[in-house]
């Protein structure tokens, strides 16, 4: 899924808010999913820039998707119910993408040098 997509879905569920339940069971931990969640945004990129050069009329993102989940030892169900799980609790979201654009920020700088 696109980016932006992710990014819209996750805005959307937000206005639904959550609570202080317990986390259910299938949703991975925090910081496996921030680590995957960085990997999706990577993907993202990937598939943007491929498809902006004309590498690709159509850009294997299903095919990235399926590699990543398998190298993370994680499945798309799992992956999407932790997606979903956070974005309809922004307060636990927000952290993760601050995170995350930190993570990326870094490794921009570390290319530029």
């Amino acid at each position: 899924m696109r980016a932006a997509a992710w990014i819209g879905f996750a805005c959307l569920l937000a206005a639904c808010g959550g609570g202080g339940e317990p986390v259910p069971e299938g949703v991975l931990p925090r910081d496996k999913f921030k680590e995957v969640l960085l990997e999706a945004q990577l993907i993202e990129a990937r598939v943007n820039h491929e498809l902006s050069l004309g590498i690709h009329q159509t850009a294997p993102a299903k095919s990235y998707y399926e590699e990543l989940f398998e190298a993370q030892g994680i499945t798309e169900e799992a992956f999407k119910a932790t997606f979903k799980y956070y974005s309809e609790r922004p307060e636990l979201l927000r952290p993760v993408y601050e995170e995350i654009l930190t993570e990326l920020g870094q490794r921009k700088d570390g290319i530029r040098q």
